[in-house]
């Protein structure tokens, strides 16, 4: 062995013995906590608006104290939610590494019970398959068979229960873990002295047949005693300036879509609509706002596909609505809504999220966009920004809001399904205010 050679294995050997004593130093001196991992953060890390960072975060977290009522509900735009979805993605990445044998079927009495102890409850805004959801938390596989589930419940000692939406089935992966438990009681120290009445419909029978009483709220709604209060934000389209067409945006867009500004056929409609004609697609952009692509042959080729996988479409996709967000100036977080079940889909919906609240617009989803063999076929967005008003309004009560709605459908309907209720902004498009208010899903109609 020459002389280089030993120096290089040297060289190489201190290298890894000072990474090592730099990991216990991190650690022993908790300047970051134990389980986190450098190497996995690093190469996942993205901005607080990254839509492809941000694909299985939760709607909501909420943190049950082991006592009914009392419960503490965290939104995606605190600081404490991202601290406990980091305990909790732990504890996750554990469960769905295990073998499906370790996954153990229970009784809806468990999954209830978790709930009313001491817990945690992540809500997602869609569903996932176990696979979908494994490979977008980093895992190349699992042997876990979920077929849709939208709902996760960790207990304070670590167990994860998930509830299969499409089969109604509910199952608890034992994982000993102390992370959550730790959650629980600082919440518990923090917010000993104030009140928070939040239940579930469960339990207050609301998902149950009462009497006369033909309307059910889905079992995981969470009611609340008080009216929420949120920020008011102002709504604002990029796509003007000064009631001019802002052209540095249109140009960043024509960038995202791949199109050459000095070689685009380009028209404007009669509504003052920018319409771009290239070999790829149509590309349409409205003063109000709204941006509509249509693929005329293959389309536009989408970086990062890999395979025709929900994982690979989807990751792909919001990659690309990151790309039209940076070129339109837009700072706003944004969750997918359409369920991610199936092993290849290929049509994806994204809404909004502003203050920590879902944007809901009438009859319509932030972004719609459809995939064909890797290549964008079809795309559209409203492009909106949400800056904050400075001032607090409240919704209207929880239980106004509800007989408001069974008086506007009682007579149309013998039985109301609520499947959605919860807090949001109600944008209709017009560039003004938008307050807190109720967003409530009854089955396949919209009750806003």
């Amino acid at each position: 062995m020459n002389k280089e050679r030993v120096k290089s294995i040297i060289l190489a050997l201190l290298i890894i013995f000072n990474l090592m004593l730099a990991e216990k130093i991190l650690v022993d001196k908790k300047l970051w906590p134990s389980g986190y991992n450098f190497f996995n953060i690093r190469a996942s890390h993205k901005s607080d608006y990254s839509i492809i960072g941000h694909l299985t975060l939760p709607e909501k977290i909420f943190v049950n104290t082991g006592y009914q009522s009392s419960r503490f509900e965290y939104l995606r735009n605190s600081e404490d939610f991202t601290k406990i979805y980091a305990a909790a993605n732990i504890i996750l990445q554990k469960a769905f590494s295990e073998p499906l044998k370790n996954a153990a079927s229970v009784s809806s009495d468990s999954w209830y019970s978790a709930l009313t102890a001491k817990s945690v409850y992540l809500s997602y805004p869609c569903r996932f398959s176990a696979q979908n959801f494994a490979s977008l938390i980093g895992l190349t596989s699992t042997e876990l068979s979920f077929s849709g589930f939208s709902d996760i419940v960790i207990s304070e000692n670590g167990n994860v229960y998930i509830k299969d939406d499409i089969t109604n089935s509910f199952y608890r992966i034992d994982i000993s873990s102390s992370e959550i438990g730790a959650i629980i009681g600082v919440v518990s120290d923090e917010y000993q002295n104030e009140e928070s009445v939040i239940n579930y419909s469960f339990d207050l029978n609301f998902d149950k047949d009462f009497g006369d009483q033909k309307t059910f709220l889905s079992p995981m709604i969470p009611i609340y005693s008080a009216p929420v209060a949120a920020e008011v934000m102002i709504s604002q389209n990029p796509i003007m300036r000064d009631e001019e067409i802002n052209q540095k945006t249109i140009g960043g867009i024509l960038t995202a879509f791949s199109i050459n500004p000095n070689t685009v056929r380009r028209y404007t409609e009669a509504d003052g609509s920018l319409v771009f004609v290239e070999n790829n697609g149509i590309l349409k952009i409205s003063p109000q706002g709204v941006l509509s692509f249509t693929a005329s042959d293959t389309g536009i080729k989408l970086s990062g596909v890999v395979s025709q996988s929900t994982h690979s479409n989807i990751s792909a996709i919001a990659e690309f609505i990151d790309k039209v967000n940076a070129a339109t100036g837009i700072e706003s977080d944004m969750c997918v809504i359409s369920p991610l079940i199936s092993d290849m889909e290929q049509s994806f919906t994204f809404d909004y999220i502003a203050n920590g609240l879902p944007v809901k617009f009438d009859g319509q989803n932030a972004v719609t966009a459809k995939t064909e063999n890797g290549y964008l076929a079809e795309y559209t967005q409203i492009l909106r920004k949400y800056i904050h008003a400075g001032t607090t309004e409240q919704t209207p009560l929880y239980i106004e809001a509800l007989d408001d709605v069974i008086a506007d459908y009682q007579d149309s309907m013998s039985e109301i399904s609520i499947t959605k209720m919860q807090p949001a902004y109600l944008d209709d498009l017009s560039m003004d205010e938008k307050y807190p208010d109720w967003f409530i899903d009854i089955d396949n109609v919209i009750a806003q």
